[in-house]
């Protein structure tokens, strides 16, 4: 399964730690980044839409030091649509060397948290999308 979506994010001197690397937390605000990218890219975080999903679950592997100076092309995409959650994956790749490899279960839920079905107008975005099955 491929990428359809890129954002090109810089490590900042602030996001170097003290032994000179790309701190390891960084790497979830950039793919929170991407994210919002995503989804704006899909045209679902208009200011009339409700669009709220919790994180759920979030896994990192590190492979190669980020460090300052690199600009990094964060690559998003959903490999799995649910009924109320779906996955995402993310690779974090500076000048062809691949820093990380990020994945994220995220579950939507209604104003008062609770999971609940993802509505069909995000669900059929997000399938079209990817070129995914919508269940």
């Amino acid at each position: 399964m491929s990428f359809h979506f890129t954002i090109r994010q810089p490590v900042r001197w602030k996001d170097i730690d003290a032994a000179g690397i790309l701190n390891n937390a960084v790497y979830l605000t950039l793919v929170e980044q991407a994210r919002y990218g995503y989804f704006d890219q899909l045209g679902l975080l208009t200011g009339d839409a409700d669009f709220n999903f919790l994180l759920g679950e979030t896994t990192a592997r590190y492979l190669a030091p980020g460090r300052a100076g690199m600009t990094l092309d964060v690559r998003a995409r959903t490999s799995r649509l649910g009924n109320k959650s779906f996955d995402q994956e993310y690779e974090l790749e500076a000048s062809g060397l691949l820093l990380a490899r990020v994945s994220a279960r995220l579950v939507w839920c209604d104003a008062t948290l609770k999971s609940c079905r993802i509505p069909d107008e995000v669900r059929t975005k997000i399938a079209a999308f990817e070129g995914i099955p919508l269940e």
